[in-house]
């Protein structure tokens, strides 16, 4: 299938959506995979309505915790409208998978033979306004002086091209481990659950860009948070991790901030 010239009109909403900007709380929420949306003008990038409901669109139940943990934590939360398929905000754009031409086992036949123009416009319309907003907001927080930690909101399937994934959450990191060594201690106390340390992903994988941007690279606290898509389809499971990983998160960044008056007064 060859992709066909999309007009203005195509991407003329925004691609971007902010709630709570004006949070008080301690964290900056972003759900970079919060959308299986695709635009009529696209076709579905050919692939079928099922399909685009698949993991390979979106992160299933991300955006309902995401949601939830905003109101909980009084956080922004930040979040893409339309699918990581037409362009993923969390891979740099050089990225040669910032647009897919396969996900999982599935090729993305509307993105097989798009040229530098689509490239540059999905740029422009997805991943500019998105990282411009994230920007702003942590601008602003640092102008007015909110500590201040980000967290990134994902989910992952239960079955990964044939392997079965024995975790129920992962905790990622990068060369910033403040908020997730006692994450990984908090959440790892409960018999009941499986812990992953960087995994299903890590960030070798290529998955911490929005973060290592807006958070790492200026010395603020960071976490990628990873909670299989099963347990989190529904409002209720979405709530009940919310109100689970919010008291953590709190203890976490109290954990964070006092290690560095320590180190600071050493």
């Amino acid at each position: 299938m060859a992709m066909a010239a999309v007009s203005a009109s195509d991407v003329a909403s925004s691609a971007v959506a902010v709630r709570n900007r004006g949070g008080r709380g301690a964290f900056v929420l972003t759900c970079d995979h919060a959308s299986a949306h695709i635009p009529p003008g696209y076709a579905g990038l050919g692939l079928s309505a099922a399909e685009l409901q698949r993991h390979i669109a979106w992160d299933i139940g991300a955006l309902g915790l995401a949601e939830q943990l905003s109101g909980l934590l009084d956080a922004p939360l930040l979040h893409p409208t339309v699918s990581r398929l037409l362009l993923d905000v969390n891979r740099d754009p050089a990225a040669h998978d910032s647009i897919a031409v396969t996900s999982e086992d599935t090729p993305i036949c509307g993105n097989q033979t798009i040229d530098a123009d689509e490239r540059q416009r999905r740029h422009d319309w997805i991943y500019a306004p998105y990282h411009g907003e994230i920007a702003a907001v942590m601008a602003a927080r640092i102008a007015a002086r909110l500590p201040t930690a980000m967290i990134s909101i994902h989910s992952f399937t239960p079955v990964f091209k044939s392997l079965q994934r024995r975790w129920q959450v992962g905790v990622l990191s990068h060369r910033d481990r403040r908020m997730a060594d006692p994450l990984l201690r908090a959440l790892g106390a409960d018999s009941g659950l499986e812990v992953g340390d960087n995994q299903p992903y890590a960030p070798s994988d290529g998955v911490y860009h929005t973060l290592e941007r807006h958070a790492e690279t200026h010395g603020l606290p960071c976490v990628m948070l990873e909670i299989r898509n099963d347990l989190i389809r529904d409002t209720p499971g979405q709530l009940s991790w919310a109100k689970r990983l919010a008291p953590l998160l709190l203890r976490a960044f109290e954990d964070a901030r006092a290690a560095e008056g320590a180190a600071e007064r050493r």
